[in-house]
């Protein structure tokens, strides 16, 4: 099969896969708040941001290094997933020695449980997200969409369950943990049968790959922090019930284009990687890749502006309301951040981990002071800091990423984020509006 069929196919299944999972967290949570506090929720958003800071350590970038580099061998394979294995053991124990630390300062003893009990999820996460990688280095797009599918409708089924039957937040937890269990076994016993695995390792095989994926971790704890800083802050400053509404409402924004994005991104990660030398062809994909991307994602997120007051009383109840105006502000940050995604995808096709670390460091140094001047003032504050933030840096995220990795002007990048189709579509649907 052609690389074009296989980007095809990839972006069917792959589109297929993030409807169907984006539907059952949509309902899941929707569902759950029935049933659970809003610091149920802070909880979990406190939880979730310690786990998910350590787990870019586990993966060291090594992802984005395997996407990256063409012909790798059994042997290379083997050493560095038992590299990945023994580090996630490594950092669950950095993880218990860091809780009651972490429960102190937010003055929440429910943590000392939570955390440990969630971190398991690192080690599960390490038996077969190797395995995965290569199934999306392979274009095998039909098989991670049955396994996803599958596994993220039974987690559903058990979040709703223990979420009925009085479990509180451990229906959020218990379902998680559920969910990384079935899908890294699968992936596991799945990718034994097709590639093996051998008991071998050697660090030589894994230094090419952690060269680029240690540019790319720092990167991506960087940016981490740059996401959720907010999280951190409101946590702290505002208290866990009022976080459970801010993190229901960035969960809400921020859902498009975790629908959307994935779509593309994963099958372009691989598929650019593959025009890696041939620069007018990467170039001249990368820019259609942005096009799509922006097409879609803008006029979504204009369309939750406008319905924000009654897409919050869907799906979340008439006890929200007071975060509509955090998700009509959030909008306009998602937007272009949702722009700027496909940027990893150009990083790990390039290999530039380099430029995408220093980014991301300058970035690091911006958008903390905005969101803490922001927090001074209100929770209203910290999202229309985080807004702002994104709307300034879209020029700069051109000048030092896309213009060094690609050549591309700031006009032709503009054209190509805002097309003239784009455009036409959106005053044809306005007028189509206006006469309804």
């Amino acid at each position: 099969m052609s690389i074009k069929k296989q980007a095809i196919s990839g972006v069917k299944w792959t589109t297929i896969s993030t409807v169907i999972l984006a539907f059952s967290a949509i309902l899941k949570i929707s569902i759950l708040t029935r049933f659970l506090d809003k610091s149920d929720f802070g909880l979990m958003a406190l939880v979730m941001f310690v786990l998910g800071f350590m787990n870019l350590f586990m993966d060291m970038g090594l992802t984005s290094a395997i996407l990256h580099k063409q012909g790798i061998t059994k042997n290379e394979y083997a050493s560095l997933y038992w590299l990945n294995f023994g580090f996630s053991i490594v950092l669950y124990v950095i993880i218990l020695v860091l809780t009651p630390f972490v429960a102190n300062f937010y003055e929440q003893p429910e943590l000392n449980i939570l955390i440990p009990l969630m971190g398991l999820g690192l080690i599960i996460s390490a038996i077969g997200k190797q395995f995965k990688t290569i199934q999306q280095k392979k274009l095998k797009f039909k098989t991670i969409a049955s396994i996803d599918i599958s596994v993220g409708v039974l987690s559903l089924l058990v979040s709703v369950y223990l979420a009925y039957t009085g479990f509180g937040v451990y229906a959020l937890v218990y379902s998680a943990l559920f969910q990384y269990v079935l899908s890294n076994v699968l992936f596991l016993t799945l990718g034994i049968k097709q590639v093996g695995l051998k008991l071998r390792y050697k660090f030589t095989e894994t230094k090419p790959f952690l060269r680029i994926g240690m540019y790319r971790v720092g990167g991506q704890v960087v940016n981490y922090f740059n996401k959720n800083l907010d999280t951190l802050i409101i946590g702290k400053y505002f208290g866990t019930e009022i976080l459970g509404g801010y993190n229901l409402a960035k969960q809400l924004v921020f859902r498009p284009a975790q629908i959307i994005n994935p779509i593309l991104t994963r099958v372009a990660s691989p598929v650019l990687a593959k025009f890696q030398d041939n620069a007018s062809l990467l170039k001249k994909n990368y820019l259609k890749l942005v096009n799509i991307v922006a097409t879609i994602n803008i006029p979504i997120y204009i369309a939750v502006i406008i319905f924000a007051p009654l897409i919050v009383r869907i799906l979340y109840g008439n006890n929200f309301d007071s975060i509509v105006i955090l998700v009509q502000i959030l909008s306009i940050f998602m937007m272009f951040r949702a722009i700027g995604n496909p940027i990893g995808s150009l990083v790990i096709a390039t290999g530039r981990t380099d430029l995408e670390f220093k980014w991301n460091v300058f970035t690091l140094l911006i958008t903390p002071l905005a969101i803490f001047i922001g927090s001074q003032f209100s929770i209203q504050g910290v999202a229309i800091a985080s807004a702002i933030t994104s709307v300034l840096l879209f020029i700069p995220s051109w000048n030092f990423l896309i213009h060094k990795m690609l050549g591309v002007g700031l006009k032709e990048y503009i054209q190509g984020v805002f097309s003239l189709a784009f455009l036409r579509n959106l005053i044809a649907n306005a007028r189509r509006y206006g006469k309804k």
